[in-house]
């Protein structure tokens, strides 16, 4: 019973996993061992029934001609591209090869070279020049086509004492300038209005009251934006002054006054500037006066125009002398007794006397009589 429990599969004992020797399961496992050789036997035919199928040499025989065959392809190929066949019909070894050609270098070959901080480098160096350029051009351009006259559709009169002027009627003289309706109508709002909004407008405008050069540097500035005429010169300063104002064109001015700063100043007319610069809080005219005051502080202080400023121009000349010492106290203060007995700047006169009494205060060693006038100093 003991042996039918271990053989057995009954269903109250465990299988063991481990088969004894014993002759029947020797028997079966010769058996197992000759099935399975059988197997793989089949498997392999298979496999070479498959690769057959699929185009694999067989033997070994046909993986040698396969080898042939492509050492021959290689051959032919070599000899297309022009490599001469060795004795033994093989390819040139690589010291037989002729070296490539390189390609010669060209500008094109070192464009990657170039950055993009090197271009922006190089257009800002040529910018400044071709902008100049362009400006120099376009403003030479707009002003021969001014004093040519050009194609112009209207006229700009203004009255001129010239003797020799083109038309005389009734003993008085005009200048005509040929100018361009679209140029002054783009000036300014006033100008559109005289030019070109009225219905009215008989093609002529008449500008009274300034002399002929003021008007041809007003002319040139509307149609070049730039203040460049030889005409420019200090005495003209008023009657540039009164176009700018007349209409609305406060860039003329600050170019006219620019165009001053380099230019040599009659001492009479320097005062009269900077008298007109403070009447009318012009701070560009201004600066270039007091430049040019400040320059020929020296000579200045005998210019009778010196004692018609009105008393705020004067006070800002005595603070600039006085700070950067170019005139002596003395020389001041007998500037300040002139100027008050020249304009009559006493008690009485309410209206200049209260400013006048600070320009006194710059010198505490003066007094003053029951009137008001300095006594001594």
């Amino acid at each position: 019973m003991s042996d039918s429990l271990e053989v057995g599969t009954g269903e109250n004992s465990q299988r063991s996993s481990a088969r004894k020797n014993t002759a029947p399961n020797i028997y079966l496992d010769a058996e197992e061992e000759e099935a399975n050789d059988n197997v793989q036997e089949d498997l392999q035919l298979n496999s070479e029934e498959d690769a057959g199928e699929k185009g694999f040499p067989e033997s070994e025989e046909a993986n040698d001609n396969v080898q042939e065959d492509l050492q021959l392809d290689s051959e032919e190929d070599a000899g297309e591209k022009g490599f001469p066949e060795s004795d033994e019909g093989t390819t040139p070894s690589s010291s037989e090869r002729h070296n490539p050609v390189t390609p010669r270098a060209t500008m094109a070959s070192n464009v990657d070279s170039i950055t993009d901080s090197d271009l922006r480098k190089a257009f800002k160096q040529l910018e400044p020049k071709l902008e100049e350029s362009i400006r120099s051009t376009s403003k030479n351009r707009r002003l021969e086509y001014f004093r040519s006259g050009a194609d112009a559709d209207c006229q700009v009169h203004v009255l001129s004492t010239c003797a020799d002027s083109e038309d005389s009627e009734a003993n008085v003289c005009y200048k005509k300038f040929g100018c361009h309706r679209i140029f002054l109508a783009t000036a300014s709002d006033k100008l559109e209005q005289d030019v070109y909004k009225n219905k009215q407008w008989n093609g002529v405008l008449q500008i009274n009251g300034v002399s002929p050069e003021s008007v041809e540097i007003f002319l040139e500035f509307i149609y070049t934006f730039e203040v460049t005429s030889p005409l420019v010169k200090l005495p003209l300063v008023n009657d540039i002054f009164i176009l700018s104002c007349a209409y609305n064109m406060p860039e003329l001015l600050i170019s006219f006054s620019e165009k001053l700063k380099h230019q040599e100043w009659p001492l009479d007319e320097i005062f009269p500037a900077l008298d007109l610069a403070f009447r009318h809080n012009i701070m560009d005219l201004e600066r270039v006066c007091m430049d040019k005051i400040m320059e020929h502080a020296q000579n200045l202080t005998q210019e009778p125009n010196l004692l018609k400023l009105q008393v705020y121009a004067l006070n800002y000349v005595i603070q600039h002398w006085m700070v950067e010492e170019l005139v002596p106290m003395e020389d001041l203060m007998n500037i300040v007794k002139q100027y008050q007995e020249t304009n009559e700047i006493t008690f009485a006169n309410t209206l200049n006397f209260p400013h006048f009494t600070k320009i006194i205060k710059y010198f505490p060693n003066a007094l003053l009589d029951s009137e008001g006038n300095i006594s001594r100093f």
